[in-house]
């Protein structure tokens, strides 16, 4: 049988085995007496699916099964004999209609069996018997085809990503535990090839931004490191290859321009990557570390300091052009006050700070604590009546890091 055979049984409009009954009575492969079997076989196989899915006595159940039974019978009858009509209607003789309907359902709940996604983690998959009653009605094998395709690559694709998490020191339980796609691992394990230094583990943002960082100062490839990744390919089993070679163009077609583009900051490409590769959960970093390496210009301004009224203060006093401190002592703070009503205020100068200097994933969360207090910042700070500047103090000590001078303690 030719490959052209299956295709043309792939695109016929009528059911399979409709074509296989037909072909094989034609070449006296069956008989009238299967074709009685069959009569008396498919009412009982109705009714069952009818009660299956439905109800047995509802007209519109038992036509919906007739469809059902024959889809079934036709997929099965199809991926058996790979549209081999000949070997289609032997199969049709030596069996029941019901086991070849059984065999159809077998099929389908293999599939439902195999991963929808390429993920690592366990996936929720529903109820079989929702599946089964959702496929049994599709009448086109190409769409059976083409979902069996997609969820073999899946399964190929997950025990890639358990092998290269391997060869990355990372166990298969942990992999398990996260929500990630296989590919991202296999991502990974290929970066860490393309920068020469394949026995790296890459865990955390941190070295995930050295990383970048390395790239952007040494350059992409040279011909000497392309022959032994090259070299390194031909170590991995045979059946990953066609995986390792398409991550790896996606890396250096996607993923390196942005990184070579000095103009994106590095803050920004470990943001922007940082979803395509495997990265452990950033948040049991150290922050403060992170932010050094990839904001330099905000680890300069605040000296490393994370708490909120650090910040404002930081944030107010660029809206007026003071030297930015993450803590003014009260006098300061006073000449800040009688600054903001003689001269004005302007906080867009501190949200531009924000977007320009800010880690990125922090710089949502920032913008909004500075709007906050700017809603009753305003009303305090230029409030005319409070001539003796005590009500805009007491509310910036209240929200930002005053120091008291020695005679007011």
């Amino acid at each position: 049988m030719s490959e052209n055979t299956f295709d043309v049984a792939l695109i016929d409009k009528r059911p399979f085995f409709e074509t296989v009954l037909r072909y094989g009575v034609k070449q006296s492969i069956i008989d009238s007496v299967k074709i009685a079997a069959i009569e008396n076989d498919a009412p009982k196989g109705m009714v069952q699916i009818a009660e299956t899915f439905g109800s047995k006595y509802l007209r519109p159940e038992i036509e919906a099964a007739r469809k059902r039974i024959v889809n079934l019978v036709s997929l099965y009858l199809l991926e058996t004999s790979k549209g081999d009509l000949e070997l289609a209607s032997k199969l049709v003789r030596d069996n029941t209609f019901l086991t070849l309907s059984r065999g159809g359902s077998g099929l389908l709940k293999a599939l439902f069996a195999m991963p929808e996604y390429a993920l690592l983690g366990s996936v929720e998959k529903g109820r079989v018997e929702d599946f089964l009653e959702f496929w049994s009605l599709k009448e086109k094998p190409l769409d059976y085809h083409k979902a069996l395709e997609q969820r073999q690559l899946n399964a190929l694709e997950i025990e890639a990503g358990f092998w290269f998490g391997a060869s990355l020191g990372i166990s298969r339980s942990l992999l398990q535990d996260e929500d990630i796609e296989a590919s991202s691992v296999v991502r990974s394990a290929m970066l860490a090839q393309l920068i020469g230094k394949p026995e790296i583990s890459i865990l955390n943002q941190i070295e995930f931004a050295t990383i970048l960082e390395a790239i952007r100062a040494k350059g992409l490839l040279n011909k000497s490191r392309k022959k032994k990744i090259d070299s390194a390919i031909e170590e991995i089993p045979e059946k990953y290859h066609a995986i390792v070679q398409r991550v790896r163009q996606e890396i250096i077609n996607q993923d390196m321009p942005k990184i070579q583009d000095m103009s994106i900051s590095l803050d920004k490409l470990v943001y922007e990557l940082k979803d395509r590769y495997f990265i452990r959960d950033h948040e049991v970093e150290d922050t403060s570390d992170y932010d050094a390496l990839v904001s330099k210009e905000w680890t300069r301004l605040t000296k490393g300091k994370t708490d909120i009224d650090s910040l404002l203060t930081l944030f107010l006093c660029l809206t007026v052009g003071l030297a930015p401190k993450t803590s003014l002592p009260e006098k300061t703070a006073k000449t800040l006050i009688k600054k903001i009503r003689n001269e004005g205020f302007h906080p867009e100068l501190a949200s531009e700070w924000i977007k320009v200097a800010a880690p990125h994933e922090k710089q949502e969360g920032l913008l909004e604590d500075w709007n906050d207090f700017l809603e009753d910042a305003k009303n305090y700070l230029l409030d005319d009546w409070d001539t003796t500047c005590s009500g805009a103090l007491r509310f910036l000590s209240e929200n930002c890091h005053i120091e008291k001078t020695a005679k007011n303690k």
